[in-house]
């Protein structure tokens, strides 16, 4: 019996680790059109572009009748719910205690540090690698097409070095980086491929770490209340005496 919990444990456990030590790879392309798409494992999440829907024309007359009373059912039932959350929204006001300044400022600071760190550790885990670049520069004019060429090959050879100075950034073996000129054409050609990961874990992470600053700030706000509620008020007649005096 206790061998069987033992494996249990050690089954779920495993199954923890291999979910948290899983990737996500956001790959963004753009040659014609901008490509998007999600990578965990082996499977493949395509985001951008969307598939394209089918329009009435597509479909027969009694199918596209049917759509119609769904979507305005449907249109009904979130005006509805609107109106709802308006009137609810118009209850809590009433009834809502405002904020005093030193509550908004204490938010303010917990929103900041909240941003702070799910930004800091965002890029502290972010993984950025680059699998193309190749830049055609045209314009129509000579000169203008030359002057242009100069510039992006300039701001490349600059930018680089600074990147590959970044421990997050990588280029991948086969990265294929080029920038060419064309007299001829008319508008230049662009084809970017650029892959962005993070594991499973470092999401919980930046998860945890923004939870953790939320919960020391609402005990923060609890104590403050309870001082405030519990700090007797002066009497009327300690009031009245001094008065008096």
């Amino acid at each position: 019996m206790k061998t069987g919990a033992l494996w249990t444990i050690l089954i779920i456990a495993a199954v923890i680790v291999f979910i948290a030590s899983l990737k996500a790879t956001v790959v963004i392309s753009y040659s014609d059109e901008v490509k998007l798409w999600v990578k965990v494992l082996f499977l493949k999440i395509n985001i951008l572009p969307s598939k394209e829907k089918k329009g009435a024309h597509s479909m027969s007359v009694k199918k596209a009748e049917k759509i119609k009373k769904k979507l305005r059912k449907k249109a009904e039932k979130k005006k509805l719910a609107a109106a709802e959350k308006e009137k609810e929204k118009a209850e809590k006001k009433a009834t809502h205690k405002k904020k005093t300044i030193g509550e908004t400022i204490a938010n303010v600071k917990m929103l900041t540090s909240v941003a702070v760190i799910v930004i800091e550790r965002f890029f502290k885990h972010l993984r950025i690698r680059l699998a193309r670049i190749k830049i055609i520069v045209a314009t129509g004019d000579a000169a203008s097409t030359a002057m242009a060429y100069g510039a992006i090959t300039q701001s490349i050879n600059v930018l680089f070095p600074l990147l590959e100075s970044v421990k997050n950034f990588e280029k991948l073996p086969q990265t294929d980086i080029s920038v060419d000129l064309d007299y001829l054409e008319e508008e230049p050609t662009v084809d970017i491929k650029l892959m962005f990961s993070i594991r499973v874990w470092h999401v919980f992470d930046i998860g945890f770490s923004a939870l953790k600053i939320f919960i020391k700030h609402k005990f923060k706000q609890m104590a403050r209340n309870d001082e405030s509620g519990s700090a007797p008020a002066p009497s009327k007649t300690s009031h009245a005496k001094n008065h008096k005096l």
